[in-house]
């Protein structure tokens, strides 16, 4: 029985130095944190620079360190058919990139250009002090203005050459069809082309 009774009493007596060792540690923990930040901890933290930096981003707000890319747009202009085939009219559109492909590709939309045209050379060409621009297209154009009336062929003539010559800032167009001149039932584009004036009919800028 004594036995037993000297059991119970380590046990009893264990029981309470750990309770004592715990609240001991709780003591500490709260002391050290009312206490200022002397040079050892300062040297401690120094020790987990990696980690305080990971915590501090995680607590910023959001959006506070994120770049926003806008890409930077070019205004392009293009002509087409007022629907009497009589005139034009004008859109202005925002692109990515001023390219002749872009410009081809807006002018289908139009109907200027078939969809199928295709861009086979463009650059600028020396014109006596003149910006000219020299334009090569697939055969698909040529197949697509034959098909066309005389007012018709005109529209479309008139609004390819006033978009690109106001897109490049040039004064005139040199077309060609597959390296070739680009002859119609209603006429030869061999001769440079000039801006159209629809109030007048003038081909001239």
């Amino acid at each position: 029985m004594k036995n037993v009774e000297h059991t119970v009493n380590r046990k009893k007596r264990g029981k309470r130095k750990w309770m004592a060792l715990a609240m001991m540690f709780v003591l500490m923990v709260f002391a050290a944190c009312d206490q200022p930040e002397d040079s050892a901890s300062m040297e401690g933290a120094a020790g987990m620079e990696g980690s305080v930096e990971v915590s501090v981003a995680a607590a910023q707000p959001v959006g506070t360190d994120v770049e926003y890319t806008y890409a930077e747009c070019e205004e392009m202009a293009v002509y087409y058919s007022n629907g009497k085939a009589d005139g034009l009219e004008k859109e202005v559109l925002a692109v990515e990139a001023m390219t002749p492909e872009e410009v081809v590709k807006n002018l289908s939309r139009h109907n200027i250009v078939s969809i199928d045209t295709k861009v086979l050379g463009f650059g600028e060409t020396d014109g006596q002090g003149r910006k000219l621009l020299a334009l090569d297209l697939s055969k698909a154009f040529g197949e697509y203005v034959k098909t066309m009336g005389e007012s018709g062929e005109k529209v479309v003539m008139a609004a390819l050459t006033n978009t690109f010559l106001e897109n490049y800032g040039a004064d005139g167009l040199l077309l060609t069809v597959e390296g070739e001149i680009l002859e119609t039932r209603h006429g030869s584009y061999g001769e440079e082309l000039t801006f159209w004036q629809p109030d007048t009919g003038a081909s001239d800028r």
